[in-house]
């Protein structure tokens, strides 16, 4: 079974407290925000009111965390966002994942390739 990682994050700041390791295991199972909250550490103490989970699917956003100099949970949109280094020297705003901008960009451009040959269709029929 292929578990994913949950992100436990404050719901007033966004700000990522702990997040669990993906596990690939035969004998793993889901574990509840309860389970969670009593067994991890990191989470003892935390007000279970004050604190969100976002579980994620295996393997996503690897290269999003492997790059980013920092993460957090858009507390409004409830989806990662994250900081990569700029040329500059200062790190960039906030901003939704590489990973997720790259899909939607390619999902345009399959859009505008369809249209294209799809006008060059029209224009050599006529």
């Amino acid at each position: 079974m292929k578990i994913g990682p949950k992100v436990y994050w404050r719901k007033s700041s966004g700000e990522v407290i702990f997040m669990t390791s993906q596990v690939e295991s035969e004998s793993a199972r889901e574990t509840t925000k309860e389970d969670d909250m009593g067994f991890y550490p990191q989470l003892k103490g935390y007000d279970p009111e004050q604190v969100d989970v976002l579980k994620l699917e295996f393997d996503k956003y690897t290269e999003d965390f492997y790059h980013a100099t920092s993460y957090r949970v858009n507390p409004d949109t409830k989806t990662m966002e994250f900081t990569y280094p700029s040329k500059s020297g200062s790190d960039s705003p906030p901003t939704k994942p590489l990973t997720d901008q790259v899909a939607e960009l390619k999902t345009r451009q399959d859009s505008t390739e369809a249209a294209m040959l799809a006008l060059m269709d029209t224009t050599t029929t006529t």
